[in-house]
């Protein structure tokens, strides 16, 4: 007879069933390593992706770099190495504005402005302040040609955000700025840049200051330039170029003595080059012409008026010729024919032995001859050799007296 089974034995060999709650706590588990593991390996991935983009980015500028110290087609083909470097890193990175303005740049570099300005407006879009792209836009217009867009972004960048040294890279984007403006003969444009760029310009910076002087006698503001020209020659009164550029200066300004006292202390090598000779040798002419220089004796003076009338009375008759007119006609009818009249009536006073007699007759004398002179540069064009020395003359001593 078969005994019964009890209940507790029964209890003892059936398996134990986890609770929904412990289910529930392990499938958490589960999920929260999966995500952990997700995230680990999606940074390491992103991780990856970065130094690869970081990696073909340092090998643009390392191209680009090396395509600036080359010429020709070898620049050429490096530049379109680094533009594939800059790519693939931008493949990498799409969002990454450094990478794409490294782009645009070599874009530009390789004759590919419109490609680059696409990259650059959408830059600029977002930055609109940024000093660098505003300046690579100014030069792309540069190139192009078209002012109203070189000065907006050049504008743009001298007031711009810089990184770094933005006092420093202000003042370059003017100076480009300027020379931009005076390769296009926009002269008139370009003086109140050069003023802006002269008040930021620190007095003891003698390296900014020669760059300054040249773009002053650029813009043919001869006090300006003669007033920092000074200054260099305070620091090195054997500066060369400094010299040369206050005895120019000098010279525009009609202050001829002046101008040679510079001009002495060159060399007589730098004397002799273009930009000086014929400034050296028209203000030796005029000095050599001048009646009203001080210290003069009376006979001397004497004298260079005398011939300063003679000079004139020829030019005149030159010039006379020359258009097709008499100058004995009455009535008289040009400026010429009616100085020639004045002359006659006036010849006699101006004897060399009455004007020695009678100084006071000097300054008239010069007066007609100065006249004459202007007169026949309008007529027959500007005077050469001691008539031009004259006419030089008679324009600084009535810029003078205005």
């Amino acid at each position: 007879m078969m005994s019964a089974t009890s209940p507790s034995a029964v209890s003892e060999k059936s398996p134990r069933i986890p609770s929904r709650e412990l289910v529930l706590i392990l499938c958490v588990l589960a999920l929260v390593l999966l995500l952990a593991l997700t995230a680990l390996l999606s940074r390491m991935y992103h991780k990856k992706i970065h130094t690869l983009a970081d990696a073909m980015f340092a090998q643009g500028e390392t191209d680009e770099r090396a395509a600036q110290q080359m010429a020709g087609q070898a620049q050429a083909a490096q530049l379109k190495l680094a533009l594939a470097d800059y790519r693939t890193a931008l493949a990498y990175n799409p969002s990454n504005a450094l990478f794409q303005f490294h782009l645009a740049k070599a874009l530009s570099a390789a004759g590919r402005g419109e490609e680059a300005r696409s990259y650059l407006l959408n830059l600029l879009s977002e930055s609109p302040g940024s000093g660098d792209v505003n300046l690579e836009l100014a030069r792309i217009a540069a190139h192009n040609n078209s002012m109203a867009d070189a000065m907006r972004y050049y504008q743009g960048a001298i007031y711009g955000e810089w990184d770094s040294d933005p006092i420093a890279m202000r003042w370059k984007v003017r100076q480009e700025l300027c020379d931009f403006l005076l390769s296009r003969g926009a002269v008139k444009q370009a003086a109140p840049e050069v003023i802006a760029l002269q008040e930021n310009t620190p007095a003891g910076d003698l390296a900014r200051l020669r760059i300054l002087a040249q773009l002053l006698q650029r813009t043919q503001q001869w006090n300006r330039a003669l007033d920092v020209d000074r200054t260099l020659l305070a620091a090195d009164r054997n500066d060369q170029e400094s010299l040369a550029g206050a005895g120019q200066a000098a010279y525009q300004l009609g202050q001829y003595a002046t101008a040679m006292e510079y001009f002495d202390q060159l060399p007589r090598e730098r004397r002799e080059q273009p930009d000086v000779a014929s400034l050296f040798e028209m203000a030796g002419r005029i000095l050599a012409v001048d009646p009203f220089s001080s210290g003069l004796p009376a006979e001397v003076r004497t004298q260079r008026v005398t011939n300063a009338l003679a000079l004139a009375q020829t030019r005149a008759e030159a010039c006379a010729r020359q258009t097709g007119q008499s100058l004995e006609q009455t009535p008289p009818q040009t400026d010429l024919q009616h100085l020639y009249q004045q002359a006659k009536d006036l010849q006699q006073d101006w004897a060399p032995r009455y004007l020695q007699r009678f100084p006071d007759r000097l300054d008239a004398a010069m007066a007609y001859v100065f006249a004459v002179e202007n007169a026949a540069a309008t007529a027959c064009g500007d005077p050469q050799g001691d008539d031009r020395a004259l006419w030089l003359l008679g324009r600084s001593r009535s810029a003078v007296n205005r």
